[in-house]
């Protein structure tokens, strides 16, 4: 029998949205208001991050790295600017104040960004790459 195991990798994008979502609601800051947390751009919306996956880095034995695209939209540049450094900030904190908690995910890193990004739209927006690392299971 080989040495090598067979792992499994739980969904990452769909438990981060709703991480982010839930630490988001709990802030007190005023650019967090109404804030949308979603894998797509919702019309309509005046403040909202969104969060689709990008390419995979790897796996090692049981994690996985992933790369995780963040963009960030605001009606106003200052919170576009503040709502970027908080969702950076969320990503590179341990819970209850990040997305950092062991499960799946047990490191995550912002490897870009955010920068601002011209859009034809009336919203500013801000872009990050994030390197997530999550843990998986056995295949048995």
């Amino acid at each position: 029998m080989s040495g090598t195991i067979s792992v499994i990798y739980e969904a990452l994008t769909a438990p981060v949205i709703a991480k982010v979502k839930t630490i988001l609601s709990e802030r007190p800051e005023p650019f967090t208001t109404g804030a949308a947390v979603s894998n797509q751009v919702i019309a309509g919306k005046r403040r909202m991050v969104t969060i689709v996956p990008g390419p995979g880095l790897g796996a090692f034995d049981t994690l996985d790295d992933t790369t995780l695209r963040v963009n960030v939209y605001a009606d106003d540049e200052g919170d576009c600017e503040d709502l970027a450094a908080l969702i950076r900030a969320v990503f590179e904190a341990t819970a209850p104040l990040g997305i950092i908690d062991g499960k799946p995910i047990t490191a995550s890193r912002v490897t870009a960004g955010p920068v601002p990004v011209p859009n034809d739209t009336t919203q500013f927006q801000q872009y990050m790459v994030v390197n997530v690392t999550r843990r998986g299971r056995e295949f048995r």
